[in-house]
Protein backbone atom coordinates (compact mmCIF):
# COMPACT_ATOMS: atom_id res chain seq x y z
CA UNK A 1 0.00 0.00 0.00
CA UNK A 2 1.18 3.53 -0.70
CA UNK A 3 2.13 5.75 2.24
CA UNK A 4 0.08 8.72 3.39
CA UNK A 5 2.64 11.15 1.94
CA UNK A 6 2.46 9.36 -1.41
CA UNK A 7 -1.33 9.35 -1.26
CA UNK A 8 -1.56 13.08 -0.54
CA UNK A 9 0.96 13.85 -3.28
CA UNK A 10 -1.09 11.83 -5.77
CA UNK A 11 -4.41 13.50 -4.90
CA UNK A 12 -2.83 16.97 -4.95
CA UNK A 13 -1.01 16.40 -8.24
CA UNK A 14 -2.60 18.61 -10.87
CA UNK A 15 -2.77 17.72 -14.54
CA UNK A 16 -1.70 21.14 -15.80
CA UNK A 17 -1.89 23.52 -12.80
CA UNK A 18 -5.15 25.10 -13.98
CA UNK A 19 -8.79 24.73 -12.96
CA UNK A 20 -10.59 22.36 -15.35
CA UNK A 21 -14.35 22.47 -15.06
CA UNK A 22 -16.75 19.93 -16.53
CA UNK A 23 -18.30 16.64 -15.43
CA UNK A 24 -17.09 14.16 -18.07
CA UNK A 25 -13.92 13.05 -16.28
CA UNK A 26 -15.75 12.88 -12.97
CA UNK A 27 -18.50 10.70 -14.40
CA UNK A 28 -15.99 8.26 -15.88
CA UNK A 29 -13.98 8.15 -12.66
CA UNK A 30 -17.01 7.50 -10.47
CA UNK A 31 -18.42 4.87 -12.79
CA UNK A 32 -15.13 2.97 -12.58
CA UNK A 33 -15.36 3.27 -8.77
CA UNK A 34 -18.91 1.88 -8.69
CA UNK A 35 -20.72 5.24 -8.33
CA UNK A 36 -20.43 5.46 -4.53
CA UNK A 37 -22.27 8.80 -4.55
CA UNK A 38 -25.48 7.00 -5.50
CA UNK A 39 -25.47 5.27 -2.09
CA UNK A 40 -25.61 8.61 -0.26
CA UNK A 41 -28.04 11.41 0.58
CA UNK A 42 -26.78 14.97 0.36
CA UNK A 43 -27.24 18.55 1.40
CA UNK A 44 -25.54 20.42 -1.46
CA UNK A 45 -24.32 23.98 -0.79
CA UNK A 46 -23.24 26.56 -3.40
CA UNK A 47 -22.68 30.31 -3.39
CA UNK A 48 -19.87 32.83 -3.12
CA UNK A 49 -19.54 33.65 0.58
CA UNK A 50 -20.76 31.59 3.52
CA UNK A 51 -20.73 28.09 2.01
CA UNK A 52 -18.29 26.71 4.55
CA UNK A 53 -20.08 28.21 7.54
CA UNK A 54 -23.45 26.88 6.36
CA UNK A 55 -21.92 23.44 5.82
CA UNK A 56 -20.24 23.43 9.23
CA UNK A 57 -23.39 24.48 11.11
CA UNK A 58 -25.61 22.04 9.23
CA UNK A 59 -23.24 19.13 9.77
CA UNK A 60 -22.81 19.93 13.45
CA UNK A 61 -26.58 20.03 14.04
CA UNK A 62 -27.06 16.72 12.22
CA UNK A 63 -24.28 15.15 14.26
CA UNK A 64 -25.90 16.40 17.48
CA UNK A 65 -29.18 14.87 16.26
CA UNK A 66 -27.48 11.47 16.10
CA UNK A 67 -26.95 11.10 12.36
CA UNK A 68 -23.79 9.63 10.87
CA UNK A 69 -22.80 12.84 9.13
CA UNK A 70 -20.22 13.32 6.40
CA UNK A 71 -18.76 16.74 5.63
CA UNK A 72 -16.74 17.69 2.56
CA UNK A 73 -15.41 21.25 2.34
CA UNK A 74 -12.64 23.23 0.68
CA UNK A 75 -10.15 24.88 0.67
CA UNK A 76 -7.78 23.36 3.20
CA UNK A 77 -6.88 25.48 6.22
CA UNK A 78 -4.16 23.43 7.92
CA UNK A 79 -4.33 19.67 7.23
CA UNK A 80 -5.27 18.20 3.83
CA UNK A 81 -7.44 15.59 5.55
CA UNK A 82 -9.73 18.21 7.09
CA UNK A 83 -11.77 18.20 3.88
CA UNK A 84 -12.98 14.68 4.71
CA UNK A 85 -14.86 14.45 8.02
CA UNK A 86 -17.40 12.13 9.60
CA UNK A 87 -19.06 13.38 12.78
CA UNK A 88 -16.43 16.09 13.02
CA UNK A 89 -13.42 13.76 12.87
CA UNK A 90 -10.92 13.87 10.02
CA UNK A 91 -10.22 10.77 7.98
CA UNK A 92 -7.23 8.83 9.34
CA UNK A 93 -3.99 8.82 7.39
CA UNK A 94 -4.24 5.05 6.95
CA UNK A 95 -7.72 5.15 5.45
CA UNK A 96 -6.87 8.15 3.30
CA UNK A 97 -3.94 6.19 1.85
CA UNK A 98 -6.07 3.10 1.19
CA UNK A 99 -8.80 5.06 -0.57
CA UNK A 100 -6.30 7.15 -2.51
CA UNK A 101 -4.69 3.97 -3.77
CA UNK A 102 -8.10 2.81 -5.03
CA UNK A 103 -8.63 6.13 -6.80
CA UNK A 104 -5.11 5.99 -8.25
CA UNK A 105 -5.64 2.55 -9.79
CA UNK A 106 -8.68 3.86 -11.64
CA UNK A 107 -7.04 7.14 -12.66
CA UNK A 108 -4.10 5.24 -14.13
CA UNK A 109 -6.56 3.65 -16.57
CA UNK A 110 -7.99 6.97 -17.77
CA UNK A 111 -6.80 8.77 -20.90
CA UNK A 112 -7.88 12.15 -19.50
CA UNK A 113 -6.53 12.23 -15.93
CA UNK A 114 -8.80 13.85 -13.32
CA UNK A 115 -7.90 17.07 -11.54
CA UNK A 116 -6.93 17.37 -7.89
CA UNK A 117 -10.43 18.45 -6.89
CA UNK A 118 -12.07 15.64 -8.86
CA UNK A 119 -9.85 13.06 -7.17
CA UNK A 120 -10.60 14.57 -3.75
CA UNK A 121 -14.36 14.49 -4.34
CA UNK A 122 -14.19 10.89 -5.53
CA UNK A 123 -12.21 9.90 -2.44
CA UNK A 124 -14.79 11.67 -0.27
CA UNK A 125 -17.66 9.75 -1.86
CA UNK A 126 -15.83 6.44 -1.31
CA UNK A 127 -15.14 7.37 2.31
CA UNK A 128 -18.70 8.41 3.14
CA UNK A 129 -20.23 5.41 1.36
CA UNK A 130 -17.88 2.98 3.12
CA UNK A 131 -18.99 4.33 6.50
CA UNK A 132 -22.68 4.37 5.53
CA UNK A 133 -23.24 8.03 6.30
CA UNK A 134 -26.90 8.94 6.83
CA UNK A 135 -26.37 12.40 5.32
CA UNK A 136 -23.45 14.15 3.64
CA UNK A 137 -23.05 17.92 3.67
CA UNK A 138 -21.30 18.71 0.40
CA UNK A 139 -19.72 22.06 -0.42
CA UNK A 140 -19.42 23.08 -4.07
CA UNK A 141 -15.86 23.90 -5.07
CA UNK A 142 -16.34 26.49 -7.82
CA UNK A 143 -19.56 27.58 -9.48
CA UNK A 144 -22.10 24.79 -9.65
CA UNK A 145 -23.02 23.59 -13.13
CA UNK A 146 -19.60 22.15 -14.00
CA UNK A 147 -18.29 21.58 -10.49
CA UNK A 148 -17.15 18.04 -9.70
CA UNK A 149 -19.65 17.76 -6.84
CA UNK A 150 -22.55 18.26 -9.25
CA UNK A 151 -22.58 14.62 -10.33
CA UNK A 152 -24.96 13.78 -7.47
CA UNK A 153 -28.65 13.12 -7.99
CA UNK A 154 -31.35 15.34 -6.45
CA UNK A 155 -30.22 16.08 -2.88
CA UNK A 156 -32.40 16.18 0.21
CA UNK A 157 -31.90 19.95 0.07
CA UNK A 158 -29.77 22.33 -1.97
CA UNK A 159 -28.71 25.67 -0.55
CA UNK A 160 -27.42 28.73 -2.36
CA UNK A 161 -25.83 31.29 -0.08
CA UNK A 162 -24.79 34.83 -0.96
CA UNK A 163 -23.77 35.23 -4.61
CA UNK A 164 -21.26 37.95 -5.46
CA UNK A 165 -18.48 38.66 -7.95
CA UNK A 166 -15.73 36.03 -7.75
CA UNK A 167 -13.85 33.80 -10.20
CA UNK A 168 -15.20 35.91 -13.07
CA UNK A 169 -12.83 34.24 -15.54
CA UNK A 170 -14.69 30.97 -15.01
CA UNK A 171 -18.20 32.03 -14.05
CA UNK A 172 -18.96 35.22 -15.98
CA UNK A 173 -18.67 38.99 -15.68
CA UNK A 174 -22.20 39.80 -14.48
CA UNK A 175 -24.06 38.68 -11.37
CA UNK A 176 -26.71 37.07 -13.56
CA UNK A 177 -24.08 35.00 -15.38
CA UNK A 178 -22.47 33.94 -12.11
CA UNK A 179 -25.88 33.11 -10.64
CA UNK A 180 -26.68 30.94 -13.65
CA UNK A 181 -23.57 28.85 -12.95
CA UNK A 182 -24.32 28.58 -9.24
CA UNK A 183 -27.92 27.62 -10.01
CA UNK A 184 -26.59 24.64 -11.90
CA UNK A 185 -26.87 22.56 -8.72
CA UNK A 186 -30.67 22.88 -8.83
CA UNK A 187 -32.09 19.47 -9.79
CA UNK A 188 -35.48 18.37 -11.11
CA UNK A 189 -38.18 18.53 -8.40
CA UNK A 190 -35.62 19.49 -5.77
CA UNK A 191 -35.88 21.70 -2.70
CA UNK A 192 -33.73 24.83 -2.80
CA UNK A 193 -33.02 27.19 0.10
CA UNK A 194 -31.56 30.58 -0.72
CA UNK A 195 -30.04 33.41 1.26
CA UNK A 196 -31.05 36.98 0.54
CA UNK A 197 -29.85 37.85 -2.96
CA UNK A 198 -29.65 40.85 -5.23
CA UNK A 199 -32.64 41.19 -7.59
CA UNK A 200 -30.81 39.98 -10.70
CA UNK A 201 -29.56 36.91 -8.83
CA UNK A 202 -32.96 36.05 -7.36
CA UNK A 203 -34.53 36.33 -10.82
CA UNK A 204 -32.13 33.66 -12.12
CA UNK A 205 -32.84 31.36 -9.18
CA UNK A 206 -36.60 31.77 -9.56
CA UNK A 207 -36.43 31.09 -13.29
CA UNK A 208 -34.24 28.00 -12.83
CA UNK A 209 -36.45 26.56 -10.10
CA UNK A 210 -39.53 27.09 -12.23
CA UNK A 211 -37.91 25.30 -15.16
CA UNK A 212 -36.81 22.40 -12.95
CA UNK A 213 -40.11 22.22 -11.01
CA UNK A 214 -38.09 22.82 -7.83
CA UNK A 215 -39.37 24.49 -4.68
CA UNK A 216 -37.51 27.72 -3.82
CA UNK A 217 -37.51 28.77 -0.17
CA UNK A 218 -36.21 32.26 0.61
CA UNK A 219 -34.57 33.25 3.88
CA UNK A 220 -33.48 36.58 5.35
CA UNK A 221 -31.28 37.94 8.11
CA UNK A 222 -34.51 39.23 9.69
CA UNK A 223 -35.55 35.60 10.31
CA UNK A 224 -33.30 35.96 13.36
CA UNK A 225 -33.74 38.61 16.05
CA UNK A 226 -30.34 39.13 17.66
CA UNK A 227 -30.63 39.90 21.37
CA UNK A 228 -26.98 39.92 22.45
CA UNK A 229 -23.63 39.96 20.69
CA UNK A 230 -20.01 40.15 21.75
CA UNK A 231 -16.68 38.66 20.73
CA UNK A 232 -17.70 35.60 22.76
CA UNK A 233 -20.73 34.83 20.58
CA UNK A 234 -24.33 35.81 19.77
CA UNK A 235 -27.81 35.05 21.11
CA UNK A 236 -30.95 35.18 18.98
CA UNK A 237 -34.61 34.25 18.65
CA UNK A 238 -35.75 32.50 15.47
CA UNK A 239 -38.78 34.56 14.48
CA UNK A 240 -39.72 33.24 11.05
CA UNK A 241 -43.50 32.81 11.09
CA UNK A 242 -44.18 30.67 8.02
CA UNK A 243 -45.39 27.08 8.35
CA UNK A 244 -42.34 25.04 9.24
CA UNK A 245 -41.06 21.94 10.91
CA UNK A 246 -39.14 23.97 13.50
CA UNK A 247 -41.73 25.15 16.00
CA UNK A 248 -39.91 28.26 17.15
CA UNK A 249 -36.65 28.81 18.98
CA UNK A 250 -35.73 31.45 21.55
CA UNK A 251 -32.48 32.42 23.24
CA UNK A 252 -30.34 30.34 20.87
CA UNK A 253 -26.60 30.80 21.30
CA UNK A 254 -24.40 30.95 18.20
CA UNK A 255 -20.64 30.61 18.53
CA UNK A 256 -19.91 32.22 15.14
CA UNK A 257 -19.58 36.01 15.02
CA UNK A 258 -20.96 38.66 12.70
CA UNK A 259 -24.25 39.74 11.15
CA UNK A 260 -23.37 37.77 8.02
CA UNK A 261 -23.41 34.60 10.15
CA UNK A 262 -27.00 35.40 11.11
CA UNK A 263 -27.87 35.30 7.43
CA UNK A 264 -26.03 32.00 7.10
CA UNK A 265 -27.82 30.64 10.17
CA UNK A 266 -31.20 31.54 8.65
CA UNK A 267 -30.26 29.34 5.68
CA UNK A 268 -29.14 26.53 7.99
CA UNK A 269 -32.35 26.59 10.01
CA UNK A 270 -34.40 26.42 6.83
CA UNK A 271 -32.36 23.44 5.63
CA UNK A 272 -33.06 21.73 8.95
CA UNK A 273 -36.72 22.69 8.64
CA UNK A 274 -36.86 20.98 5.23
CA UNK A 275 -35.25 17.84 6.63
CA UNK A 276 -37.71 17.73 9.54
CA UNK A 277 -40.59 17.95 7.07
CA UNK A 278 -39.07 15.00 5.20
CA UNK A 279 -39.18 12.92 8.36
CA UNK A 280 -35.72 13.41 9.84
CA UNK A 281 -35.82 13.48 13.64
CA UNK A 282 -33.99 16.68 14.62
CA UNK A 283 -34.86 18.12 18.01
CA UNK A 284 -34.66 21.70 19.23
CA UNK A 285 -31.94 20.52 21.61
CA UNK A 286 -29.83 19.26 18.71
CA UNK A 287 -30.22 22.59 16.92
CA UNK A 288 -29.23 24.54 20.04
CA UNK A 289 -26.27 22.32 20.80
CA UNK A 290 -25.08 22.37 17.20
CA UNK A 291 -25.13 26.15 16.82
CA UNK A 292 -23.56 26.78 20.21
CA UNK A 293 -20.71 24.31 19.71
CA UNK A 294 -19.90 24.74 16.01
CA UNK A 295 -16.38 25.87 15.16
CA UNK A 296 -15.36 27.14 11.75
CA UNK A 297 -11.80 28.49 11.54
CA UNK A 298 -10.74 31.61 9.71
CA UNK A 299 -14.10 33.38 9.60
CA UNK A 300 -13.82 36.44 11.86
CA UNK A 301 -12.10 34.15 14.33
CA UNK A 302 -10.67 35.73 17.47
CA UNK A 303 -7.51 33.71 18.13
CA UNK A 304 -6.11 35.99 20.82
CA UNK A 305 -7.65 38.59 23.11
CA UNK A 306 -4.51 40.30 24.43
CA UNK A 307 -3.48 41.70 22.09
CA UNK A 308 -6.60 41.23 20.01
CA UNK A 309 -5.81 39.06 16.98
CA UNK A 310 -8.56 38.35 14.42
CA UNK A 311 -8.15 35.98 11.48
CA UNK A 312 -10.62 36.29 8.60
CA UNK A 313 -10.34 34.53 5.25
CA UNK A 314 -12.29 37.31 3.47
CA UNK A 315 -11.05 37.25 -0.12
CA UNK A 316 -13.57 39.13 -2.27
CA UNK A 317 -15.45 42.43 -2.01
CA UNK A 318 -18.52 40.96 -0.32
CA UNK A 319 -16.40 39.10 2.23
CA UNK A 320 -14.41 42.26 2.90
CA UNK A 321 -17.65 44.20 3.32
CA UNK A 322 -18.70 41.73 6.03
CA UNK A 323 -15.29 42.01 7.69
CA UNK A 324 -15.34 45.83 7.72
CA UNK A 325 -18.88 45.76 9.13
CA UNK A 326 -17.78 43.39 11.88
CA UNK A 327 -14.77 45.54 12.77
CA UNK A 328 -17.05 48.57 13.16
CA UNK A 329 -19.58 46.52 15.14
CA UNK A 330 -17.29 44.64 17.49
CA UNK A 331 -14.22 46.91 17.62
CA UNK A 332 -15.54 50.49 17.23
CA UNK A 333 -12.92 53.19 16.62
CA UNK A 334 -10.05 50.68 16.83
CA UNK A 335 -7.10 50.62 14.45
CA UNK A 336 -5.33 47.44 13.36
CA UNK A 337 -2.09 46.15 12.02
CA UNK A 338 -3.29 44.23 8.97
CA UNK A 339 -1.54 41.11 7.75
CA UNK A 340 -2.66 40.49 4.20
CA UNK A 341 -1.91 38.23 1.27
CA UNK A 342 -4.16 38.14 -1.79
CA UNK A 343 -4.57 36.08 -4.95
CA UNK A 344 -3.95 37.83 -8.27
CA UNK A 345 -7.40 37.01 -9.65
CA UNK A 346 -9.25 38.85 -6.87
CA UNK A 347 -10.60 42.41 -6.95
CA UNK A 348 -7.81 43.43 -4.60
CA UNK A 349 -8.05 47.20 -5.17
CA UNK A 350 -11.62 47.33 -3.84
CA UNK A 351 -10.75 44.94 -1.03
CA UNK A 352 -7.79 46.99 0.15
CA UNK A 353 -9.60 50.31 -0.19
CA UNK A 354 -12.35 49.08 2.17
CA UNK A 355 -9.74 48.24 4.82
CA UNK A 356 -7.86 51.55 4.78
CA UNK A 357 -10.08 53.36 7.34
CA UNK A 358 -9.19 50.70 9.94
CA UNK A 359 -5.48 50.51 9.15
CA UNK A 360 -2.61 51.56 11.35
CA UNK A 361 -0.15 49.67 9.16
CA UNK A 362 0.18 46.62 6.88
CA UNK A 363 2.38 43.53 6.73
CA UNK A 364 2.16 41.73 3.38
CA UNK A 365 2.62 37.97 2.95
CA UNK A 366 2.19 35.35 0.22
CA UNK A 367 -0.74 32.89 0.46
CA UNK A 368 0.02 29.24 -0.18
CA UNK A 369 -1.39 29.19 -3.69
CA UNK A 370 0.20 29.44 -7.16
CA UNK A 371 -2.20 32.29 -8.01
CA UNK A 372 -0.93 34.45 -5.13
CA UNK A 373 0.44 37.96 -5.54
CA UNK A 374 3.99 38.42 -4.32
CA UNK A 375 4.38 40.28 -1.03
CA UNK A 376 5.99 43.14 -2.98
CA UNK A 377 3.07 43.33 -5.44
CA UNK A 378 0.61 43.37 -2.55
CA UNK A 379 2.54 46.20 -0.87
CA UNK A 380 2.52 48.20 -4.11
CA UNK A 381 -1.25 47.69 -4.44
CA UNK A 382 -1.77 48.98 -0.89
CA UNK A 383 0.26 52.12 -1.58
CA UNK A 384 -1.53 52.60 -4.93
CA UNK A 385 -4.84 52.70 -3.04
CA UNK A 386 -3.59 55.80 -1.24
CA UNK A 387 -2.29 54.35 2.02
CA UNK A 388 0.53 56.50 3.38
CA UNK A 389 1.37 54.51 6.52
CA UNK A 390 3.92 51.80 7.13
CA UNK A 391 3.84 48.75 4.82
CA UNK A 392 6.22 45.92 5.71
CA UNK A 393 6.97 43.24 3.11
CA UNK A 394 7.46 39.78 4.62
CA UNK A 395 8.43 36.54 2.91
CA UNK A 396 7.88 34.50 6.10
CA UNK A 397 4.48 34.17 7.75
CA UNK A 398 5.97 33.53 11.17
CA UNK A 399 8.04 36.70 10.95
CA UNK A 400 4.99 38.61 9.71
CA UNK A 401 3.00 37.54 12.78
CA UNK A 402 5.89 38.44 15.07
CA UNK A 403 6.31 41.88 13.46
CA UNK A 404 2.57 42.58 13.60
CA UNK A 405 2.29 41.57 17.25
CA UNK A 406 5.29 43.74 18.17
CA UNK A 407 3.71 46.73 16.43
CA UNK A 408 0.35 46.01 18.09
CA UNK A 409 1.93 45.94 21.56
CA UNK A 410 3.83 49.16 20.94
CA UNK A 411 0.74 51.00 19.69
CA UNK A 412 -1.81 49.26 21.99
CA UNK A 413 -3.88 48.18 19.01
CA UNK A 414 -5.05 44.89 17.48
CA UNK A 415 -3.97 42.66 14.62
CA UNK A 416 -6.26 41.45 11.84
CA UNK A 417 -5.28 39.04 9.07
CA UNK A 418 -7.36 38.90 5.87
CA UNK A 419 -7.16 38.31 2.14
CA UNK A 420 -7.13 34.55 1.56
CA UNK A 421 -8.26 31.35 3.23
CA UNK A 422 -5.04 29.80 1.94
CA UNK A 423 -3.11 31.83 4.55
CA UNK A 424 -5.21 30.90 7.56
CA UNK A 425 -3.46 27.65 8.48
CA UNK A 426 0.03 29.16 8.38
CA UNK A 427 -1.12 32.22 10.31
CA UNK A 428 -2.73 30.19 13.08
CA UNK A 429 0.34 27.98 13.39
CA UNK A 430 2.54 31.06 13.63
CA UNK A 431 0.28 32.63 16.27
CA UNK A 432 0.38 29.41 18.31
CA UNK A 433 4.17 29.31 18.05
CA UNK A 434 4.43 32.96 19.06
CA UNK A 435 2.24 32.35 22.13
CA UNK A 436 4.26 29.30 23.20
CA UNK A 437 7.44 31.38 23.03
CA UNK A 438 5.96 33.85 25.44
Amino acid sequence: MITYREAEAFIKKSYDQVIRLGLSRMEVLLEKLGNPQDQLKFIHVAGTNGKGSVCAMTARILQCAGFQTGLFTSPVIADYREQFRINGEMITKEEFARLAETVKRVCDEMDDPPSEFEKAVALAFLYFAKHACDLVVLEVGLGGTDDATNVIKTPEAAAIVNIDFDHMGFLGNTLAQIAEKKAGIIKEAGTVVTAEQKDEVMAVLEETCAAKHAVLIKTAVSDLKVKEKSLDGQCFDYVKTTDRGIKGLQNVKLSLLGDHQCGNTAVVLQIIDCLIKKGYDISDEAIREGLQSVHWPGRFEVVSKNPRFIVDGAHNPDGIDALSHNLREYCPDEKFVFITGILKDKDYNEMLTQMLPFADSFVTIVPDNPRAMSAEECAEAIRACGFGGEVVVSTDTGQAVSDALQRAKEQSIGVCAFGSLYSVGALKSAIKEEKSNG
